[in-house]
């Protein structure tokens, strides 16, 4: 219990550092200005943001074997965005953002073990859902005349990259067909490693047994987490598109599948500061959008939009403690 509390503590703390450093290297002066300028186009940005949410919350909700009896859908939408928005600005990504969702849903009556099951198996078909996507239009965009700009070298690289990222999903659910339960024990003798390996094969057993035992929810699952990263993607269009600026919605969903898997290798910095930028420069060049008022633009625009959603989440979770700990 102790431990517990420790642990909460110091996720708080490192929470608030995060987010301090995430305001200090905002311009706000230039976020409102971008924002005053864009106007209520703006609304659309923060709607189809809002509509890959609940898609993501649709697909976790089918991760559960029971689905919770006292949990509504913009509950679990709550719950799961304030998990995200953590991660977001926690120097321990996913595993801190995760954490928290198994405290929010604790309240909920549903099991421990459920909880966690299920937040483990989102994580992972978020995942696979992200290098589908990324595969399909990967491939749209290798044969198409936008890869003009990028030298041979690296198109082979990309060829192998996107061959690969298509070809897991497919390999892990073959595999989840014909696979037994894994007997969860590690032979490796560095504790990190072996820690690693152990969680790893925690997470392929309930994902095994989930997909054995539920294999139309399984699906559905990966369906809504994939129309999540579609949606999600969309984005990027519509900023361009109110730029001034139309490319091709696949391109766009390319673009914004590539800043995001950039972005992951960046997932200890608070808000990917930095990381995000760079993705996006890096892909709106590869796509011949070399403006660098655009890069700007795009950088902008998706802060305001964290700025609106981190403040969403704050009253969320004030809203939803009070309502769990009254039911």
């Amino acid at each position: 219990m102790i431990r517990i509390k420790i642990l909460k503590s110091i996720l708080v703390l490192l929470l608030i550092i995060s987010l301090s450093v995430f305001i200090s290297h905002i311009d706000l002066g230039a976020v409102l200005k971008e924002v005053a300028h864009m106007g209520w186009n703006l609304v659309w940005i923060i709607v189809i943001t809002g509509l890959a949410y609940l898609f993501g919350t649709a697909g976790w909700q089918n991760c559960f074997i029971e689905k919770p009896k006292r949990l509504s859908l913009w509950q679990l939408f709550c719950i799961r965005h304030i998990g995200e928005t953590i991660g977001l600005f926690n120097p321990t990504s996913i595993i801190g953002g995760d954490y928290i969702k198994t405290v929010l849903l604790k309240p909920t009556g549903t099991s421990p073990q459920e909880i966690v099951n299920s937040v483990l198996i989102s994580r992972f078909l978020a995942i696979i859902t992200q290098f589908s996507l990324f595969g399909i239009t990967g491939f749209w965009f290798l044969t198409s005349s936008f890869n003009k700009n990028i030298p041979d070298q690296t198109l082979v690289i990309l060829w192998i990259l996107v061959i690969a990222l298509f070809s897991i999903p497919l390999i892990i659910f073959f595999l989840l067909k014909r696979s037994k339960k894994l007997q969860v024990a590690s032979a490796l003798s560095w504790k990190f490693f072996r820690r690693l390996s152990i969680r790893l094969q925690l997470v392929l057993n309930a994902v095994l047994v989930f997909h054995q035992s539920q294999p139309y929810k399984c699906y559905r699952a990966y369906l809504y987490f994939f129309l999540h990263w579609v949606v999600g993607a969309f984005e990027l269009f519509l900023i361009l598109y109110f730029s001034g600026i139309t490319i091709p919605i696949v391109l766009s969903q390319f673009m914004d599948m590539g800043i995001v898997i950039i972005k992951s290798f960046g997932a200890f910095i608070p808000a990917q500061i930095g990381i995000e930028e760079f993705g996006n420069r890096l892909l709106l060049t590869s796509a011949g959008i070399y403006t660098i008022q655009v890069w700007l633009i795009i950088a902008l625009i998706r802060r305001s939009r964290q700025v609106f959603w981190i403040i969403f989440g704050f009253f969320a979770y004030l809203g939803l403690k009070k309502r769990l700990s009254t039911s």
